[in-house]
């Protein structure tokens, strides 16, 4: 696992280095954070990456992707069909983000480079990277969160790598946390894919927000529950004439009396809250012209 330091902030957002024959990296992290992961592989002892894996094409997963693949001449790039177009040209993505997080945090986020297009490669479901020495990861379309999500097992191991097919839970703050963002949240999709990850039988989680869960069937049925529980109280915000604000205000308010001690959630939580309720409100709204 490896702390990217997030905006400078530890244990918010973790990547993965997997090591076979060849190495491959889960989750990229901010661009923000490139220098950071790329001294933490460098420290390993790995010289070099076969395989720039980014779960789903959102900053914080791929954002320093382009810098990395640049640092790692040879790492070929792999991503959902629906993604590929934003990592080999990310202007769209950046201008999309920018609307919802605004100039300041994007500065702290970090522009993602361009990736050439002969180095990027889509991957779909149930595909197999052989890294030799006995590691497999095999991809798993799980949507939802978004509809270009993929997560990956070691099938040797039974070890899953979610990406945001789970909300977020860290040591810290041991509430869980629904990621349910714009545009394409789905809780249909999210639920189902947390059903197809059950019949996996994986054996432990390694999650990007933050870190390892062992008790994988808890925290399937605990995901599925906040899932539906999210929408349900976001929709009856909703039809009490609630604003955007104050659905966030009531929500930030619930999950900060659920912490173990009164603790002020930290800026990069409160925005995953928002954004939560924003990609469950379009979800909602998209129901009703259905």
């Amino acid at each position: 696992m490896i702390d990217t330091m997030a905006v400078g902030r530890p244990a918010a957002v973790a990547a993965y280095l997997i090591r076979g024959k060849e190495s491959a990296l889960i989750d990229i992290g901010y661009a923000s954070s490139a220098e950071t992961v790329r001294k933490t592989i460098d420290a390993s002892g790995v010289g070099s990456i076969d395989y720039l894996l980014p779960t789903h094409v959102h900053l914080d997963h791929c954002g320093a992707c382009g810098t990395l693949a640049k640092m790692y001449e040879a790492a070929s790039v792999r991503v959902h069909p629906k993604g590929e177009r934003h990592l080999i040209d990310p202007g769209k993505l950046w201008e999309g983000a920018r609307e919802l997080f605004g100039d300041e945090l994007m500065n702290q986020y970090g522009r993602p480079q361009p990736i050439e297009a002969k180095r990027v490669r889509v991957i779909g479901d149930g595909e197999a990277l052989n890294l030799g020495n006995g590691v497999t990861l095999r991809s798993i379309w799980t949507p939802g969160h978004a509809s270009h999500h993929l997560s990956y097992v070691v099938e040797e191991t039974g070890t899953l790598f979610t990406g945001d097919a789970v909300g977020i839970s860290s040591e810290a703050y041991p509430v869980l946390i629904p990621t349910t963002p714009p545009t394409s949240f789905n809780l249909e999709a999210a639920v189902e894919s947390l059903e197809r990850i059950r019949q996996l039988s994986p054996k432990t989680f390694l999650t990007p927000h933050y870190g390892v869960v062992s008790d994988v069937e808890d925290s399937i049925d605990a995901n599925i529950l906040s899932l539906r529980d999210w929408t349900a109280g976001v929709s009856e915000m909703l039809e009490r004439g609630l604003s955007i604000d104050s659905i966030t205000s009531s929500l930030t308010e619930q999950i900060g009396s659920r912490l173990p001690k009164p603790t002020e959630l930290p800026d990069y939580l409160r925005m995953s809250i928002r954004l939560s309720v924003l990609g469950a409100v379009r979800y909602l709204k998209s129901l009703d012209h259905a």
